[in-house]
């Protein structure tokens, strides 16, 4: 995607990043909880859970995310 069509709402995608992260880490169940819990709007929620192919790429601050990380083995 370009630059132009990245959200201009930090905040959504911020924590639609972060939601990710979880995703990634925990299961969809955590993300989904924590996107509502954020006000992500459920069409995005949808889109970004359901449909990876079409997600929007993080930024470079979004890759240094708060989100829960795995504890090593």
């Amino acid at each position: 995607m370009t630059e132009r069509q990245r959200r201009r709402d930090a905040l959504t995608a911020d924590a639609v990043a972060r939601g990710l992260n979880i995703l990634a880490v925990r299961d969809a169940r955590e993300a989904l909880r924590y996107m509502e819990y954020k006000l992500v709007p459920p069409d995005v929620i949808q889109r970004v859970l359901s449909e990876p192919d079409r997600r929007r790429r993080e930024s470079a601050q979004q890759a240094l995310s708060e989100a829960i990380t795995p504890m090593p083995s």
